[in-house]
Order: C-alpha cells, then structure tokens, then sequence
C-alpha cells in the first residue's frame, strides 16, 4: 500500500466518534427590544453539539432552540441524547449512512437534526484537514454579500438603524413588517427616502396578513422597489400565498410555509412563489440545504439563505453552503450573528456588508477564544 492510500486508510479509521457533548448556548440580544411580527426575542437559546473522534479531532455543530426565544428543554433535550447514542462508535465518514440512521430519531426536530449533521460534516472537514466548502464540492465565491435583518420600531428609528447598517457597507436590507398595514407603508417609505435607491430592499412580514391585506400591501409598496415580499400570509395558508403571487405585484418568497424538502418540492410544483427562502436549521443541515438548492436551481426558481440566529458557527456553515451555489441574490442573511452576544466562537466577520468565504478547516471558526 503507498504512502498516499495508508494515509487515507488511517484517516478513515481515525473519524470514530468516541465522544458527544451537547452545551447549553444561550446568547443574548444586544437590543433586548428586538421585535418582529411574532413576538420579541430579548435572547437566544440552543446547544452546542461536539463530536470528538478518537484521534482527538472535534466538529461541531449548533442546535437552535424553536421558538428560538423559549425553546422546549424537555421536548428537545431527549431528542438531542437519543441522537448522540445514534452517533456514539460511528465512522463520522459516512455520512449518508449516518443520516438515514438520524432522520427517524429526530423526527420532528429539525434543528436537533442539523445540530448532529452539520458537526459530522465539520469533524469529516477537519479529520481531513480541508475547509468544509471543499467538502461540499468546492467554492464558486470567496464573499457573501450579506443582507441584514431589520427589526420593528417607529418608521424613524428603523430607518435610523437602516442608515447605520448602510454606512458600515451593507446594500441589503429586510424590513419586518407587523401588519398594520399604514404603519408597514410608512416604514418602508421612510427607510427607502433614508437610504436611498440603490440598496436592495426586501420586506418580511412573518405570517402578519391575510391574502387580501397583502395584496393591498403589495400595491401600497409598489412605488418603493421592493425586491421581494416574504411571507406575508399564515404558513398553513398556501392558497392565500398562491394568490399573492399570482396578484403579480412584487415578487413574492415562501418561507414558513416550505417545512421540509417535501414542502419545498410541494410549493414549487404549485408556483406558489418567485423565491425559497433556505434555513439551514429548519431544513435539517448542510446536507437538506444542499438538497434544496439544487431543487430550486433544476426548477429555475429563486431562493436566498434565510435569517440564521446563533453563534459563528452556524452562520460560518452557513457561509460554506452559500459559496458552493449556483447564485446568491437579495444577500444572504448570514451576519445576524452581529448582533448576538455571548458568543463562544470567533473567527468570521462581516466587513463591508459581506462575509469571506473561511478558508480554515472544517467550519473556519474557533471554539473558546
């Protein structure tokens, strides 16, 4: 056996999972009157997952707490220890394997599902001393354009915080909508008079109309050019988002409404929107969102990274998967980790309103410092 194969041999005996360790996360806003249409989110809950092999390499990966301001400790965590018995003596390397084995354990859990998934591939990266975009089949960008998520206040001091974000180089931004239909006008038509024309501006109103009131909405909002309206009617109501679509008067983006795989295949069949809008967490990790994104790409529809709420590390894993697609547009919302304290990974930053591609192994980010 050459040098080159004995290497690889031990490599793949080496990636046994002989440890699991599941930290509670907790972080903190730095604006504890952070709101949009579903109610406030003063912190952040979740766990830090981390697979050590017997070689002693670590990967991690991050489980986000649903509803991620309060999430169910006793529904999630026997979850979270059944799916470290599925993994515990496993040859991280084997990774289809290993999911088939996770997906019925986890069942409803998708972010317990993508806690477990993203630190297999972060360990494989790692034990192969590669950065985990090359594990996912190589990056076609070095930067993410970053779009930022813009909170519910008064007209004024949304557009206040608009203005900030755009002087620290931002060109994307999501304006939450409550639904309130005159205040919501107001607040795009304040912001867009701030900023000005030339930044990308989508608007986000979580589930906050029915069909009719988007519609409306969608007309009043005409004259501001806004690049997409997301979710505006209740996740359950696919036909009131079909009709909003088929109204033709902004583009319109599914985003509570896709669930699974399956529901993403579902909605795109019944043209039920222009875009996707792709949550690592919610999908189940890297591996579904890599899925969805070659779906939505032979189905020649949009889709955009959706808003991730954790540490570096989930937004770095994120960055991975957005640099091997095939087109990014409207900025991924991939740097909300910004505004998170209490991180307990370094290593990734926005600068000039986008995120470099890290080239470190595994996730690019490090645990501790």
């Amino acid at each position: 056996m050459g040098d080159a194969e004995s290497k690889a041999g031990a490599s793949v005996g080496s990636c046994l999972i002989d440890r699991v360790e599941i930290t509670p996360c907790r972080q903190r806003q730095d604006d504890p009157t952070w709101r949009f249409a579903r109610g406030t989110i003063t912190h952040v809950d979740g766990w830090i997952v981390a697979l050590t092999s017997r070689a002693g390499d670590a990967g991690y990966g991050h489980v986000l707490g649903t509803p991620i301001y309060a999430p169910d400790v006793a529904r999630i965590e026997p979850v979270l220890h059944a799916l470290a018995g599925v993994v515990q003596g496993k040859n991280a390397f084997e990774l289809e394997a290993l999911h088939a084995l996770l997906v019925p354990v986890a069942e409803d859990e998708a972010c317990a599902l993508s806690g477990f998934v993203n630190a297999l591939y972060d360990l494989v990266a790692r034990t192969l001393r590669i950065p985990l975009h090359t594990l996912l089949g190589g990056k076609v960008r070095d930067r993410i354009e970053a779009s930022r998520l813009i909170p519910l206040k008064s007209p004024d001091a949304m557009a206040d915080h608009c203005a900030r974000l755009v002087h620290e180089g931002y060109r994307c931004l999501k304006i939450k909508l409550s639904g309130e239909a005159d205040l919501d006008v107001a607040r795009v038509s304040t912001v867009r008079t701030r900023v000005g024309a030339a930044i990308t501006l989508t608007v986000d109103a979580n589930q906050a109309y029915d069909a009719d009131g988007a519609i409306d909405v969608c007309r009043a909002l005409q004259p501001y050019g806004i690049a997409m309206m997301e979710q505006p009617v209740p996740a359950d109501d696919v036909d009131g988002l079909i009709r909003v679509h088929a109204s033709g008067l902004l583009p319109i983006e599914a985003d509570e409404s896709i669930k699974t795989l399956r529901g993403l295949v579902t909605l795109i069949g019944q043209g039920a929107a222009d875009s996707y809008n792709l949550k690592l967490h919610y999908l189940g990790g890297i591996r579904n969102t890599l899925i969805a994104i070659r779906i939505c790409e032979a189905a020649g529809v949009g889709y955009r990274f959706g808003a991730i709420f954790g540490p570096r590390l989930l937004a770095a894993q994120g960055v991975a998967v957005a640099s091997v697609a095939g087109t990014i547009h409207a900025g991924a919302e991939l740097s909300e980790f910004e505004h998170l304290l209490d991180d307990p990974f370094s290593g990734l930053t926005t600068e000039n309103g986008a995120l470099a591609v890290p080239d470190g192994i595994g996730s690019g980010v490090t645990l501790g410092e």
